[in-house]
């Protein structure tokens, strides 16, 4: 079996386009044959000698070039490429609905090692950031997270930093996995780390919660048991879980606000949640332990996500030692092993699904996540069989 292994139709799209300094490449040849007209300015003069033609261009890429040279000269760093992990939920209680409308939870967060890279360079313009991505239906304006997190650094810090910014997006949207508010921790880190790393870790991610509720767990050391609505973070450090898990997210997404909707406090868990981590800290992780009571309304929303679960559970022969869903849906972990079961790859009703082995992922203090060397290759469905065989 390979190392990793990516399935599916319409989330991952490389562009194969290079972001930083567009046109820096370019010969004087190649810019003198540009002819758009939102390019160049063009003067001809007949009345020369020899009726030669001058010709002017202006190309503001080519100013655009000139300042990020400057920047690059004066400033100690003007580029950072970081790993943007996302997470799980190893269970999540819901405990209470609260008085603003949100409801209070009780969760074992973990970081993984799926993930996003993003990639920040100082702009030459002090005029705004610039987002773009190889994944089609994500925003590049400010209702992304990772534009609303360098606004709220500038706001709180007074920096007059703008980026340019290209995420590379492997995290599916729409998966319960967290990867926009990991993407939104990340851009943080790195806004801090371009200004000299005046703020604190932990002031960033109180800071954090402003902009959602499961950013601040990122600023964790990658485990951690979080509360309220999520933004109330408590380290949690040498669990036993070094085991492999395999990711299957179907090609549907789970609507948050449409699960939270059909959720009824009377239909969850009585378990208490300190027992469950308790549990999880002297025995690891077993069936009885991943409990997630947005499955129900989860599996409401989204009746073909609940017959998965349990087709994987029956099919895998005892090789997880926990099926559940992550989050709100749609993704279903199988810990234990990295290999989905075999009717995965044969059935053509999941021939657009998401699938990718995974690993718990911790960082050290001061520093930010680092992408296991296991987790750098993707597969197409086709080639992950073949590898597989």
């Amino acid at each position: 079996m390979a190392s990793s292994h990516l399935l599916f139709a319409s989330y991952h799209h490389p562009t194969g386009h290079k972001f930083f300094n567009p046109g820096r490449q370019r010969s004087p040849s190649s810019l003198a044959a540009k002819t758009s007209s939102s390019h160049r300015l063009r003067v001809l003069a007949s009345g020369l000698p020899e009726k030669r033609q001058v010709e002017i261009v202006y190309d503001p890429d080519d100013r655009i070039n000139r300042l990020a040279d400057e920047v690059d000269r004066n400033a100690g760093l003007s580029r950072l490429t970081l790993f943007s992990p996302c997470k799980i939920n190893v269970f999540l209680r819901i405990t209470s609905k609260r008085e603003d409308g949100f409801h209070d939870l009780a969760s074992l967060f973990h970081v993984i090692s799926l993930g996003d890279t993003i990639k920040f360079s100082l702009s030459p313009l002090k005029t705004g950031d610039r987002l773009s991505t190889n994944s089609s239906g994500v925003p590049l304006d400010d209702r992304n997270l990772i534009i609303k997190a360098l606004n709220l650094y500038r706001k709180k810090t007074g920096s007059d930093n703008f980026f340019w910014i290209h995420l590379d997006k492997k995290v599916p949207t729409g998966a319960g996995l967290g990867g926009g508010s990991g993407n939104a921790a990340t851009a943080l880190w790195a806004a801090n780390q371009f200004n000299g790393c005046p703020v604190s870790e932990k002031e960033l991610q109180e800071w954090s919660s402003e902009i959602g509720s499961d950013i601040p767990f990122f600023f964790s050391r990658g485990a951690a048991y979080c509360t309220g609505r999520g933004e109330v973070v408590q380290d949690i450090q040498n669990l036993p879980l070094d085991l492999p898990m395999v990711l299957i997210k179907p090609q549907e997404a789970c609507s948050t606000a449409e699960v939270y909707k059909r959720l009824h406090l009377d239909r969850t868990s009585s378990v208490d949640p300190l027992n469950l981590l308790e549990n999880i800290s002297l025995n690891g992780i077993s069936q009885d332990i991943c409990i997630n009571d947005l499955e129900i309304p989860a599996f409401e929303v989204l009746p073909s996500l609940k017959r998965l679960k349990k087709r994987i559970i029956a099919a895998s022969r005892g090789q997880y030692s926990a099926v559940f869903m992550s989050g709100s849906g749609s993704t279903i972990v199988g810990v234990g092993s990295p290999d989905p079961p075999q009717f995965i790859y044969d059935e053509d009703d999941y021939k657009e699904v998401f699938i990718s082995e995974a690993n718990f992922l911790t960082r050290q203090e001061g520093k930010w996540y680092t992408e296991p060397l296991s987790q750098s290759n993707s597969y197409s469905k086709e080639e992950a069989a073949a590898i597989k065989e």
